[in-house]
């Protein structure tokens, strides 16, 4: 039966075969790849092969995972039937067990609705390999180490695989895995501890249909840059065109937030469907203080998700708990009352205060970007995916809409212009 498997290796790039060799001694992989490199197909080949024949557990991540058995488990279930192991595999809500040795392949989020799922992760035992899928969604490069030295185990070889869709170069993983060592953004091999993966969709372009090809070359004319950054994975630096650049955002960085701030707001910029291919719901968590005569603002958090309304409701209101937040501020354009019936639901009454977008969203964000010109925003550490959206918007009708950008500036335009507001009935 594991021929046919291992025989799976050829479909895709042999650029992808560290994955399934157990000679490498590597602790982390880092695999990135543009769109169409067939990546998380190679990866969930390799962790089902492992959850047949391994004695420990595997463990499979993601920022958020709000719908593991809808999305995700079925992806895995498909490779188990392609593969014939259904007779020693079993399939449940949130794993793959294996009848025979009794270990787990557990589909897990690390920030649910209730907040950070970091110490339920700690609890699991005998983890042997764990999958960091959207690598680049998890900004807190702390929350990772805390995830990495739970997941070392005396007697088990412990392996760590990061799969990402590299953004920009601010991004910890790319100072702490590319920088920092030296390593080139397509680089295929070992480094100390690490073993490099990059593949693009040319590595991949068998499995491919002639519209996405089209698509791509069509990128690669019209917009270089972000052709290089979608469909070859490589980071991503400043985009002429967009309000912000690296150093506007890094010049007045600080660790964290100074004491007593004097307001803080939850900014919401909703997305009303919740499916694989919905936009994000941006949530940005921001506040201010009068610093030798002029107003500060902070960003605290980022805690935008792809989930559906109730999630992303409840994180809000979490969020506005845990930073003692003065308001929750919301977009309604698209979900009109919808936005504060949910928070209703889910919080009961918080102030609350409806924006609506009557420009557009650069020229929303042009007196925002002119607040970090001064250098008055601070960045209270780093927030990797949304510091790229700000970086690389330039308004094209091609480019997905930047939630997190939007809720950064609607919390900020909050602080900085005041307004009222009022509880949610």
């Amino acid at each position: 039966m594991l021929t046919k498997l291992e025989n799976e290796l050829f479909r895709f790039s042999k650029l992808y075969s560290p994955l399934f060799c157990n000679d490498c001694e590597a602790r982390y992989y880092i695999v990135t790849g543009g769109r169409g490199s067939g990546k998380s197909f190679a990866i969930s080949v390799a962790a089902t092969r492992e959850s047949y024949t391994s004695n420990y557990n595997i463990l499979y991540l993601r920022q958020t995972l709000v719908s593991a058995n809808k999305s995700i488990i079925p992806e895995y279930w498909e490779k188990v039937e392609m593969f014939g192991m259904k007779d020693r595999l079993e399939r449940h809500t949130y794993d793959i067990g294996n009848c025979s040795t009794g270990y787990n392949l557990w589909f897990k989020g690390i920030q649910t609705n209730k907040g950070s799922n970091e110490a339920q992760l700690k609890s699991l035992k005998r983890v042997g390999l764990t999958i960091l899928d959207e690598a680049q969604e998890l900004v807190d490069e702390a929350v990772f180490d805390r995830i990495d030295l739970s997941m070392r185990e005396k007697g088990i070889r412990s392996r760590f695989i990061l799969s990402l869709n590299p953004t920009d170069t601010s991004h910890w993983i790319y100072q702490r895995f590319f920088k920092s060592r030296g390593v080139a953004d397509d680089f295929n091999g070992i480094v100390g501890d690490t073993c490099y993966i990059h593949t693009t969709y040319e590595d991949n372009r068998r499995n491919l249909d002639s519209e996405f090809l089209r698509l791509a070359e069509e990128m690669r004319e019209r917009q270089p840059e972000k052709y290089r950054n979608i469909f070859l994975g490589f980071w991503a630096g400043d985009v002429e065109g967009a309000l912000w650049t690296r150093e506007m955002i890094d010049a007045h960085r600080i660790s964290r937030a100074p004491e007593e701030l004097s307001r803080i707001v939850v900014a919401i910029d909703p997305a009303i469907t919740s499916t694989d291919e919905s936009d994000e719901t941006g949530i940005v968590v921001a506040g201010c203080k009068r610093v030798a005569g002029k107003t500060h603002f902070y960003i605290l958090s980022d805690r935008s998700m792809r989930a559906s309304p109730v999630t992303w409701a409840t994180a809000a209101a979490n969020a506005y708990n845990e930073y003692k937040a003065d308001r929750i501020v919301a977009e309604v354009n698209q979900g009109g009352d919808m936005v504060r019936t949910i928070l209703g639901q889910v919080a009961g009454r918080l102030p609350f205060k409806a924006v609506h977008a009557s420009r557009g969203k650069l020229v929303r964000a042009e007196p925002i970007a002119a607040l970090y010109e001064q250098g008055l925003v601070h960045h209270c550490g780093t927030f990797g995916t949304l510091e790229s959206e700000m970086r690389t918007y330039v308004g094209r009708e091609t480019q997905r809409s930047p939630d997190r950008m939007d809720a950064l500036v609607w919390a900020l335009t909050a602080l900085s212009q005041g307004g009222g507001s009022g509880p949610i009935s």
